[in-house]
């Protein structure tokens, strides 16, 4: 029997263009508003040694509050993601946007445990849906073609918000006390909200008309869940995107610690290995950004363009964590660690970009919700589970750092291993519009 199944992407439908001085905007506050977002992550780990010291806590109790961000995270991403579907992403951002800031005052204005432990948690209900939405919202305004360069540029706002915040922080916190930190995320999260009232609008790629230069995946179809959510490539790029996240998780909430407890390095030291992490990674996303979109001009499928790099890469990127571990103070040891936790963060951006191809967009805000709600579970896992492991190891700290990275390492790994195996986007976009007729 001859199969009706499509064996290429299905062909473009007309639409009008989309006005590109406007896409651009929007995509340049996307970029900032992903700049803020990781600051507000960041600034916990950039304060982990006086916050410590100043609130008579050990390593398993910071581990709590650094997992408290993620109580809600995926509850509010997949909530989100629905309500994405027939909402708009401006007044959503909006919300998401108030809700950070008034976390982060809450904070400065009551620098005790309880208070950070429960503004953390709102802080994650507020930043749950971030990623989604924002991917969401680039997506209505670029073709599937030209997705992965703005998904990229809001990485790079993500990595650099890591990487602005670890000096600028570091500094108010050397100047001052440390709380006055979070007065400056929150703020910055104010003025970002006020632009966006100004700039902020719908895409016109959301499926209530012809879809714009886009697939019939632009267009107003729809098909059932449980045919997106079992795909292989679906669970592949959630791997993947699991497994890097709980480096990202780790970084932003160990890696200061970890060098100035075992290694030695002063604050400023540690919050410059940070930024070189987080340059390492904008380094790697803006190259891989550029080489993507050249090998799709040239015909390379996408598996191999988007995904199979971010899935070596994010293997990779676990061999040289487990490195890491056993490389003394130096150089090397630098060098190793911007790649181990640099490398692997591609996956974000081709992550969220291959779910596009084979998911309408009148699904696509809840199955990223979805995504991101289940790759940033890691981020509830990896700072406690890493905290357990420093402290419970009998054979100190030192120690129990290194068992804790050879740990984060061969999960790392792991996940990038199970993405080159699973992820096909051809082959799924071919089961999803013969699903839709």
């Amino acid at each position: 029997m001859t199969s009706n199944l499509p064996r290429t992407k299905p062909a473009p439908v007309p639409v009008p263009e989309p006005h590109h001085g406007r896409a651009w905007a929007v995509t340049v506050m996307l970029v900032l508003l992903a700049l803020i977002n990781w600051a507000d992550k960041a600034v916990l780990g950039l304060v982990a040694v006086p916050l410590m010291r100043d609130l008579g806590i050990g390593p398993g109790e910071y581990g709590l509050l650094a997992s408290a961000i993620y109580f809600l995270f995926a509850v509010s991403a997949v909530f989100a993601g629905f309500l994405a579907n027939r909402r708009s992403t401006k007044w959503m951002l909006v919300w998401m946007v108030v809700i950070w800031s008034v976390s982060q005052y809450a904070i400065w204005l009551a620098p005790t445990f309880l208070v950070i432990f429960l503004a953390r948690i709102v802080l994650g209900f507020g930043e749950g849906p971030s990623a989604g939405l924002s991917f969401h919202a680039a997506a209505k305004w670029f073709p599937d073609e030209k997705r992965t360069l703005p998904v990229a540029l809001q990485n790079v706002g993500a990595f650099g918000g890591i990487a602005v915040a670890a000096p600028a922080l570091t500094w108010i916190i050397s100047h001052h006390d440390w709380h006055w930190a979070f007065f400056a995320v929150g703020t910055a999260g104010v003025v970002w909200l006020l632009i966006w009232l100004f700039v902020g609008r719908e895409g016109p790629l959301d499926g209530s008309k012809p879809a714009a230069k886009g697939t019939v995946f632009d267009s107003g179809i729809r098909v059932r869940y449980r045919t997106l959510l079992t795909t292989r490539s679906f669970i592949g790029a959630t791997l993947v995107g699991l497994s890097a996240y709980w480096g990202l998780a780790v970084l932003s909430a160990w890696l200061p610690a970890y060098l100035r407890t075992s290694h030695g390095y002063s604050a400023t030291a540690a919050a410059n290995i940070v930024m070189g992490v987080s340059l390492t990674a904008v380094g790697f996303l803006v190259v891989q950004a550029l080489l993507t979109s050249a090998m799709m001009k040239r015909g390379v499928s996408s598996r191999i363009a988007r995904s199979g790099m971010a899935s070596l890469s994010t293997a990779l990127a676990g061999g040289f964590v487990i490195i890491s571990a056993g490389t003394s103070t130096g150089a090397l040891q630098i060098v190793v660690l911007c790649l181990g936790f640099g490398l692997g963060l591609v996956t974000f951006t081709t992550g969220a970009v291959t779910i596009s191809e084979f998911v309408p967009v009148l699904q696509r805000g809840a199955v990223l919700g979805l995504y991101v709600a289940i790759l940033t579970s890691a981020g509830v896992f990896a700072p406690a589970v890493f905290g357990w492991i420093v402290s419970a190891d009998g054979a100190g700290q030192a120690h129990g750092y290194t068992v804790a990275l050879l740990v984060s390492g061969v999960f790392i790994a792991f996940g990038g291993v199970a993405g080159l195996v699973l992820i096909n986007p051809k082959r799924d976009i071919a089961r999803i519009a013969a699903a839709a007729g």
